[in-house]
């Protein structure tokens, strides 16, 4: 007698099914077990960009949800990462005296609020200031305070420069300050001429003067950032930037004031933040290389030379021992300048590539030795943000390999 459709259908696996079944979740089980471990595990290079791509994802997210600038720093003498956040201290849309969570600032020496289309206002109200003796200070207070992970501060406003009268009676834009935070930071109006300005920044020594002359009535979307990292300075998103001696540190912003004065313009839209680490990534088994130096020199330590203090004078003598330079120069493996040992990649508030500071992809290069096995691999900052690696057989700048000489490094 055979069996009822009901109990045909209620029978158990047979054992083949139970395998394929045990086959597939194994399988699947490896492969996230891959992706997983790629982090931790596997050749120097897939870890280290394992573990990149997962603190990109941390910026980007921080920079969406919070709506703020970004960065992740690479460190090429020291090998190493670094994402910095930007935590907003305080916001003043200059609507009036008060800001972001209740902070008050306090105006004087005949500074005033205006919203007359006469002003070529952007949105709402702006602060003037219609005298070098004019001012406009936010205090430090408590919630500003950052434990630990501080690494500098950063400025954002609208400015809108204005011009006086000088001893001849013609008009003039105003030579002094600008906006100052104590000794974290100065920016100033560092040359005047007729109808434009010209800018500088000083923070711990290192100065930085913008390239560019800006106009006089009109809006500029001025940017600072001040950190052990670099000082920057961006004017309608073109970037200028300081030279950093060894051991440069930035200021403690505890206590500082924030104090805007000295010259005759219009500030809107004022943001301040904290610069935070809030991931570090050291390097181990594997280095960045920089654009015109040789693989195996990087791989092998040769090519530490070229991370120069450009902040000294060049030595005017023979120099021995160990702690001669490199030497440089075509044909050498080592580029003939010294290259910047910090490179920055921004990223802005939806948690892009900040097209700004950015014209497009950006490529960070890597090179790792295992015996005399040399890898190279090449990590991608596209547009939107994301990242990729892949490795490569050799480096955009490395001589295509000579067929008739057999074997390569």
């Amino acid at each position: 007698m055979s069996a009822s459709p009901r109990r045909s259908r209620l029978r158990g696996f047979t054992l083949l099914e139970l395998l394929v079944v045990v086959s597939i979740m194994t399988l699947a089980l490896l492969a996230f077990a891959t992706v997983i471990g790629s982090r931790s595990s596997g050749p120097a290079l897939e870890r280290t960009a394992g573990v990149i791509t997962a603190m990109v994802a941390n910026v980007r997210q921080n920079a969406s949800v919070r709506k703020v600038h970004s960065e992740i720093v690479f460190d090429y003498k020291n090998d190493r990462v670094i994402a910095l956040a930007r935590r907003r201290l305080v916001s003043f849309a200059m609507e009036d005296d008060v800001g972001s969570g209740d902070t008050v600032g306090r105006r004087a020496g005949g500074a005033q609020f205006v919203g007359s289309r006469a002003a070529t206002l952007r949105d709402g109200k702006c602060l003037e200031l219609p005298s070098p003796s004019s001012s406009f200070t936010i205090q430090w207070a408590p919630h500003f305070d950052v434990q630990g992970d501080y690494e500098g501060m950063a400025l954002a406003f609208d400015y809108y420069p204005m011009e006086g009268m000088d001893q001849q009676g013609l008009p003039m834009p105003f030579n002094g300050g600008l906006v100052s935070m104590g000794s974290v930071f100065t920016l100033s109006v560092a040359a005047a001429r007729e109808n434009s300005v010209r800018l500088v920044l000083a923070s711990g020594g290192v100065v930085v003067q913008s390239r560019p002359w800006i106009a006089c009535y009109r809006w500029h979307r001025i940017e600072l950032s001040v950190s052990r990292y670099g000082v920057s300075l961006w004017i309608d998103g073109r970037l200028d930037e300081g030279v950093l001696s060894d051991g440069f540190e930035v200021m403690p912003a505890a206590g500082q004031d924030l104090r805007l004065s000295g010259t005759i313009c219009r500030i809107d839209n004022l943001e301040l933040f904290s610069l935070v680490s809030s991931q570090t990534l050291q390097l181990e088994g594997c280095q960045f290389i920089p654009e015109e130096v040789d693989p195996m020199k990087e791989a092998l330590g040769h090519a530490e030379g070229i991370y120069l203090d450009r902040s000294l004078p060049p030595p005017t003598g023979p120099v021995t021992g160990p702690e001669a330079p490199e030497i440089t120069g075509p044909g050498t493996g080592l580029p003939a300048e010294p290259v910047p040992a910090i490179r920055h990649i921004y990223f802005d508030t939806a948690g892009k590539l900040d097209p700004a500071r950015h014209a497009g992809a950006v490529e960070i290069c890597m090179v790792s030795l295992s015996g005399d096995d040399l890898r190279r691999m090449v990590l991608t900052f596209h547009p939107l943000g994301t990242l990729t690696w892949e490795y490569v057989d050799r480096f955009w700048w490395e001589p295509e390999p000579d067929p008739l000489a057999g074997g390569g490094g």
